[in-house]
């Protein structure tokens, strides 16, 4: 039996490039497997999940009104939470309702409207470019209601589906509301809880790194409430001066689209300019594509870097990829919760590398009350150099070491609790 160092010995050892780079893909096959568990298992419990996770975002948005009655009034912490989530559910049914009552008011209206927009297109067709025969237009329409008299039975199979999503939906608010309850009410004491299970200093690293999440959180959530009703509340004005109809629906679908990054200031423009295109014309249509350009380039360059600084910033890239990421593997919810999620996670994954991005945390400042800017370092984020290809690993250590230098918010902070 040969000796071990004769069988080492006998081994012919791999170059360190061929190490390095069967240590990457390696790596990568773990990360890879990692991700398709945590996938499959979301999407196993995604209607408890889901409601978890908004649940989260609903208590960081309405922490500074359970704070205002807790802390200020005096409310008793479960009665200042239960005030809090009510007063949120009457806003959101009221909204419903008067949305819903504006459609039915004008339903009437805009199917005059709609049949006038028919009888155009109709002319159109079949006066324009394209010279439609009339027979042709009116065996189409032959040829559609025939289509919907066919499918009857699959249109109200379609709304039995989709009246059964909608009792799944209500569940799920049910459920993120009562999470968001107990987290205004009790978070201190859950989160505490949770954090027994660590050992010191790892404890106190761990707590430091879900404050920095909450802070995140809690200013993604604000700032994206005000910017999406500026969005919906600014474009509105414009569709109501010109005269459309279903403005106040509309107002609130923009406003639940402005969540999703990217696309849905995209889709509220184009919903709003096609309404106007219908019923106005062109020239509207023209009106209303400018108003949604005048308000989103407000809220995106004076707003944002206004209300949420840079420290809770994205690259556009990470946006966009997780946005799509997240869309291909929990739809529409996926895209309403990635960058959150996102952000929350690079928050502290910043701190847990010695990169705190709320140094304001550690001289005082508070993860509930305060906000990013007062937390984060006062300073203004380097600008890239003209030249492409002058970024280099040196040029981010010493841009690192900058952030590193400025002020960490003790100012802020000591002035903020004097007032």
């Amino acid at each position: 039996m040969p000796s071990t160092r004769q069988r080492n010995t006998s081994m012919v050892p791999l170059p360190r490039p061929f190490r390095v780079v069967g240590a990457a893909a390696l790596l990568i096959v773990l990360v890879y497997a990692a991700g398709w568990v945590l996938s499959q298992v979301g999407s196993m419990v995604s209607q408890v999940l889901i409601p978890m996770v908004v649940g989260v975002l609903l208590a960081a948005l309405l922490m500074p009104v359970q704070l205002l009655l807790n802390h200020r009034l005096r409310f008793p912490r479960h009665a200042a939470a239960a005030v809090t989530v009510v007063g949120l559910f009457a806003l959101i049914g009221g909204t419903v309702y008067f949305s819903g009552r504006s459609i039915a008011q004008g339903v009437q209206d805009v199917t005059q409207s709609l049949q006038q927009v028919l009888d155009k297109a109709e002319n159109w067709l079949a006066s324009g470019p394209f010279n439609v025969d009339e027979a042709q237009l009116q065996d189409l329409f032959t040829q559609g209601r025939d289509w919907l008299s066919n499918n009857t039975s699959s249109l109200s199979s379609g709304a039995l589906n989709a009246t059964s999503s909608a009792g799944t939906v209500l569940v799920g608010a049910f459920l993120a509301l009562i999470v968001a309850f107990f987290l205004l009410a009790e978070g201190d004491r859950i989160s505490s809880f949770m954090l027994m299970v660590f050992h010191e200093p790892t404890r106190t690293k761990v707590r430091e790194t879900i404050r920095r999440a909450w802070v995140t959180l809690g200013s993604w959530a604000r700032t994206q409430v005000v910017v999406s009703a500026v969005d919906a509340i600014g474009i509105g004005i414009g569709a109501a001066f010109l005269g459309l109809p279903f403005v106040v629906p509309m107002i609130v679908i923009t406003f639940l689209l402005c969540f999703i990054p990217l696309f849905g200031a995209f889709l509220s423009g184009a919903m709003f300019t096609l309404v106007a295109l219908l019923f106005q014309g062109p020239v509207a249509a023209l009106i209303m594509i400018a108003v949604v350009i005048a308000v989103q380039q407000l809220e995106s360059n004076a707003l944002q870097p206004l209300l949420m600084g840079k420290a809770v910033n994205l690259h556009p890239l990470v946006v966009l990829l997780g946005v799509t990421t997240g869309t291909y593997l929990l739809g529409l919810t996926g895209a309403l919760l990635t960058v959150p999620i996102l952000a929350a996670v690079n928050a502290g994954y910043k701190y847990w590398v010695g990169r705190d991005p709320f140094p304001g945390l550690a001289n005082g400042g508070s993860a509930l009350a305060g906000s990013p800017r007062q937390l984060a370092p006062q300073r203004k984020s380097s600008k890239l150099p003209k030249p492409i290809g002058s970024v280099t690993p040196d040029w981010i250590e010493r841009d690192r070491r900058a952030e590193a230098a400025a002020p960490s918010g003790r100012q802020e902070v000591a002035r903020s609790e004097e007032a």
